[in-house]
């Protein structure tokens, strides 16, 4: 028979903690029962408990009932990781992997003007812990390369703080089984990690350009697109490099063909940051293509354009080579 949530949540709190078996298991059906979450109006019958044995045990209890396949609800789940996330960073703070900012100031020897303008620029990130921000002790390494490790933050900024955090300090497989910070010092080691970090960014942003039969200003909902094409590209390149890259290099593709031929189709770019619900739109272009000419008309766009209307002259083929065609025409732009 299949332990239940409560079979075991009250074995991994025994296997954790001293705590009498009546007193665990009023504990884990009073969390159980109100969102994975102590009620506060409770939270004085267990007063000889601290905060962070409650928390641990509120975390216990989630993963329990998922490791026995019951529904704990997305939310609930987002909330769990969220506060194992604070507990992570509340123990860096303790053990000093983040300081305040007049620490980490003193440790750069940098004037508050002069930290701002590395905060600006990405040279130099903060954590938020409880509503103060804390910089990584690691970026004041006394050892490092300040200058290249600054310069690696800067390639990491398509990545939230604490994703930059773990891929600085932690060993990666995919620089060889060491640390980037370990890599600072040597030149050829140094352009390696550029290489790496470049490619680990681009993939906390991705670049869709979509196709839709007919002239539209939005996406039309409840219509399938005829063609769409998404790449993994660092957000800060221009738009219609990421929008080329998206139909080039085939990261994905749908469908795979054969596509029917161009005649009117709207053509929009747009791009979603990882852990984002909804995507950015960037661009809306109305092609309409005949056998010897291509006419575009851009309805918006989030860059600057010098022709709000074109004309090309190409001969038509499927919609997949007519919006390569148009998307190459503003690159050379």
């Amino acid at each position: 028979m299949t332990d239940s949530g409560w079979d075991i949540a009250m074995s991994n709190i025994d296997a954790e903690y001293d705590i009498p078996q009546f007193v665990a298991s009023s504990l884990v059906h009073k969390i159980a029962a109100s969102g994975f979450r102590l009620p506060a109006a409770d939270r004085g019958k267990f007063e000889r408990l601290p905060d962070d044995v409650i928390a641990r045990i509120e975390h216990i209890v989630v993963e329990a009932y998922l490791e026995a396949g019951e529904d704990v609800g997305e939310e609930i789940l987002r909330e769990d990781l969220w506060q194992q996330a604070l507990i992570s960073r509340r123990d860096m703070v303790a053990n000093g992997e983040l300081v305040p900012e007049d620490s980490f100031r003193e440790r750069l020897g940098v004037t508050p003007r002069r930290l701002s303008k590395l905060l600006t620029d990405g040279s130099v990130f903060t954590m938020l812990v409880d509503n103060v921000e804390y910089y990584p002790a690691l970026l004041a390494d006394p050892v490092a390369d300040r200058k290249r490790l600054q310069a690696i933050c800067r390639i990491l900024i398509p990545a939230p703080p604490d994703a930059r955090f773990d891929y600085l300090s932690s060993r990666r497989g995919s620089l060889g089984g060491v640390r980037p910070t370990d890599m600072l010092n040597n030149d050829s080691d140094y352009e390696k990690l550029r290489r790496m970090a470049r490619a680990w960014a681009a993939e906390w942003s991705r670049t869709a350009v979509k196709l839709f039969e007919g002239e539209h200003d939005n996406e039309p909902g409840g219509a399938d697109p005829l063609y769409t094409a998404i790449a993994e590209v660092d957000p800060r390149r221009p738009l219609w490099e990421r929008a080329s890259e998206a139909l080039h290099v085939h990261g994905y593709e749908w469908p795979l063909g054969p596509y029917p031929e161009a005649r009117t189709f709207t053509l929009f770019v747009e791009r979603q940051a990882v852990g984002d619900s909804t995507p950015t739109p960037e661009a809306c272009i109305q092609v309409s293509a005949s056998d010897d000419f291509i006419r575009v008309r851009v309805r918006h766009c989030v860059e600057t354009v010098p022709e709000s209307q074109a004309t090309l002259p190409a001969k038509s083929k499927t919609v997949v080579d007519v919006a390569k065609k148009v998307i190459a025409h503003f690159c050379k732009r």
